[in-house]
């Protein structure tokens, strides 16, 4: 055990395939973890600020040559983002370069490797502040939403898909920025829930899926309060000394798609142990830094 995590056997070998903001801090905690190797996957090559003994690849997943790939692997993180907003890069990330990542898992991983999938809480088309956990309904009504669900439709069973909601971490303040300069406006009236999670618990519950013994086959990767996004903002001013700028009642300022509040009980059943529990701590250390 590393880190509150379990180690890695020392042949284990890993491929991070899209090696983004969690990938980064998530090569960093299977290489803590005792992990033989760690390969990242990016469109182009490594970031300026890369981690030391990651070995990093240039590919395009979705039209690029693939064949240099690792072989040997014990698992593969598919922790890839749409290069925009249209339902079209959805369907580049989701199906075809999470299908052409599948296939390689199929042909060249070692026998029952997993693949751990980032999705998304947006998957829950709830927006009345229901709770909603693994077994809720997921119907979408944005279809990028229903791209994602698509593309864990392509997992196989022994495949992991973590529910990631919206993460924030080193380089992710707008909130706290906006409340520190007085550039946004909150309204307690129009206000949905939100769920969130720290940049290093959602890199550490990726690791700890791909550790488990008798994993489930979906988790949410949230912390333990769903809170208001006015409730978070009144938190943060009163922690900044920033006096909270408020909108008129009744004048909407915040849309309430995406209104629920999401469960992370199997996660915590499973042994997990955030390292910030809630946004008090984690935007707490922020600001403490």
């Amino acid at each position: 055990m590393i880190n509150g995590l379990p180690s890695q056997p020392a042949e284990r070998r890993y491929l991070i395939a899209g090696c983004g903001y969690v990938g980064t801090q998530l090569a960093k905690v299977l290489l803590q973890s005792g992990a033989a190797a760690v390969y990242a996957l990016r469109r182009r090559n490594a970031p300026a600020h890369a981690s030391d003994g990651v070995q990093w690849l240039a590919a395009d997943m979705v039209h690029g040559d693939l064949s240099a790939l690792p072989r040997d692997l014990a698992a593969v993180f598919y922790c890839a983002s749409p290069g925009g907003s249209t339902p079209g890069a959805y369907s580049d990330i989701y199906l075809r370069g999470l299908g052409r990542i599948l296939e390689h898992v199929e042909r060249y991983a070692l026998p029952g490797a997993r693949l751990i999938l980032t999705s998304s809480t947006s998957v829950y088309g709830q927006s009345n502040g229901e709770w909603v956990d693994e077994g809720s309904a997921t119907q979408p009504t944005a279809e990028t939403s229903q791209l994602i669900l698509a593309g864990e439709a392509l997992l196989r069973p022994q495949d992991i898909a973590v529910r990631l909601a919206g993460i924030y971490g080193p380089g992710r303040t707008s909130m706290i920025d906006g409340i520190r300069n007085q550039t946004l406006s909150f309204n307690v009236q129009s206000s949905a829930y939100t769920n969130r999670i720290h940049q290093d618990d959602a890199a550490r519950i990726l690791a700890f899926a791909a550790a488990l013994a008798w994993p489930a086959q979906i988790y949410n990767g949230v912390d333990g309060v769903s809170a208001t996004r006015f409730e978070v903002a009144a938190w943060l001013a009163q922690k900044l000394g920033r006096e909270l700028r408020l909108t008129p009642e009744g004048d909407g300022m915040t849309t309430l798609r995406g209104n629920k509040r999401c469960s992370n009980q199997r996660l915590l059943a499973a042994g997990y142990h955030f390292l910030y529990p809630s946004y008090r701590e984690g935007y707490g250390a922020l600001i403490d830094g």
